[in-house]
Parts: C-alpha cells; sequence; structure tokens
C-alpha cells in the first residue's frame, strides 16, 4: 500500500471518527435535555393497558427506566442530524444512481417503520396485554415491574417496526439485482414457513401475538414480490435500451 493510499484510509478514519463523536454527543445532550420529559413518553405506554399495576424492585429501577427512554426519545429526535453524518461520509463514494436508489429506500423506511411500530401500538400491544391480564391466576397477585414492562413494549415495537422494512429491503435488493421475483414466487411455501417461525421466535410465547406479526409479514411479503416485479421488469427494460442505443 502507498503512502497516499494510507494517508487516505486514515484520513477516512479520522472523518468517521469525528462524525461518530458528533453523534454521540448530539445524542447525549438531546437525552440529558429530554430526561425531565420522560413521563409524556411514559404515559403513552401505560395507556395501552391502563388496568396493569406496575412496581418498580429495586431502588435504582425506575432511574434506569427514565434513563431507557430518554435516551430512546434522542434517536428518535437527533435521528436527522445522525442520518445526515451517516450519508455526508457514505456518500463520496456512491453513484449518482446509487445516491438515488438509498434517499428513495430511506424514505420509505422511515414511513413503513413508523407504520409498523403505529401497528403494534394500537393494534398488537393491547390486545396481546389484555390476554396475558386474562390468563392471570386469583390466587396469585401479578408483580410486574415497570422495567419488564417497559422493555417488553420497547421489543415489541422494534421487532415491528423492522419486520415492515420487508418491502423496502425488497427494493434496494431488486434495484441492485440481487434478488429476482422467480426466486420470491419459487420459494413463496417456504417464505411463509419461514414467516410463521420467526413470528413465534421474535414475539412472546402466545399465540395472538405471533398470529398478528405473522399475518402482516405475509401481506408484506405479497408487497414485496409485487415491487421486485416491477423493479426487475424496469431493470430489463433499460438494459433493453442500453443495448438497443
Amino acid at each position: 500500500m502507498s503512502k497516499n493510499n494510507e494517508m487516505s484510509l486514515f484520513g477516512h478514519l479520522d472523518e468517521l471518527r469525528k462524525r461518530l463523536t458528533i453523534m454521540v454527543v448530539v445524542t447525549l445532550i438531546a437525552s440529558a435535555a429530554l430526561f425531565t420529559k420522560v413521563e409524556l413518553v411514559l404515559d403513552y405506554f401505560l395507556a395501552i393497558n391502563p388496568g396493569m399495576e406496575l412496581v418498580f424492585i429495586t431502588p435504582s429501577e425506575l432511574l434506569v427506566v427514565y434513563v431507557q427512554l430518554s435516551l430512546i426519545m434522542a434517536l428518535i429526535i437527533c435521528s436527522p442530524v445522525n442520518i445526515y453524518e451517516i450519508w455526508a461520509f457514505v456518500e463520496k463514494g456512491l453513484y449518482r444512481k446509487e445516491k438515488i436508489y438509498i434517499i428513495i429506500t430511506l424514505i420509505f423506511g422511515v414511513i413503513f417503520f413508523v407504520a409498523g411500530i403505529a401497528f403494534c401500538y394500537f393494534m398488537v400491544l393491547p390486545t396481546t396485554l389484555k390476554f396475558f391480564m386474562r390468563i392471570a391466576v386469583q390466587e396469585i397477585t401479578s408483580m410486574i415491574s415497570i422495567k419488564s414492562y417497559i422493555s417488553f413494549i420497547n421489543t415489541m415495537l422494534l421487532c415491528f417496526g423492522a419486520v415492515f422494512e420487508m418491502p423496502v429491503l425488497v427494493f434496494l435488493l431488486s434495484k441492485l439485482e440481487i434478488l429476482k421475483p422467480e426466486f420470491l414466487r419459487k420459494n413463496r411455501g417456504l417464505l411463509v414457513v419461514v414467516i410463521f417461525i420467526l413470528a413465534a421466535i421474535i414475539t412472546p410465547p402466545d399465540v395472538i401475538s405471533q398470529i398478528m406479526l405473522a399475518i402482516p409479514m405475509v401481506l408484506l411479503l405479497q408487497i414485496s414480490i409485487f415491487i421486485c416485479t416491477i423493479v426487475d421488469k424496469t431493470n430489463s427494460k433499460k438494459l433493453t435500451e442500453e443495448i438497443t442505443v
């Protein structure tokens, strides 16, 4: 490796360090500022199942929950800054078409992620929590800790948000000609089985939440196949035009 290449590599690493430092500092400052506003988010989480009584079983548990929620709030609010810093570092090595594909993927990725969170918050979590409360035994007093409750909700929201990214990921892989619609159609049955297995792993051990995750995933699979087909036709048409020219 030449000296110029080494300097170039060190330059990239230095730039990456600076941008990561900005992201961490901005997020931590926002987290500290939002610490006093955690109760607003906590109220929304508690409103999912108003009848559930929560406790904290260690002196620091409530503080840990507040720190966790303030950090999540900071990550959400600072996401434009963090995305810009990542983009500013990555876009220098991308072609114009690749930049367009990534921007489109990013925009729709945010939309689908928010849709997954909304579906989980308004549909899945209330149903799942009510199911858990129904199977409670009268002779046993439930003592659900606030930390386990918040962790459960955060995990569910994150999982549903990530699962709803399926069409976006398929679009990007199709545009890059890594994924073909023939593969998805041929393995549709196997993919459905994999979806139900993943739903059973991701969700709590109850049939209701598993089904409520699996059904949207199957629908998203159908949407993904349609998107992949459209993108593949577009790629083939462009290739034909380039050959003709």
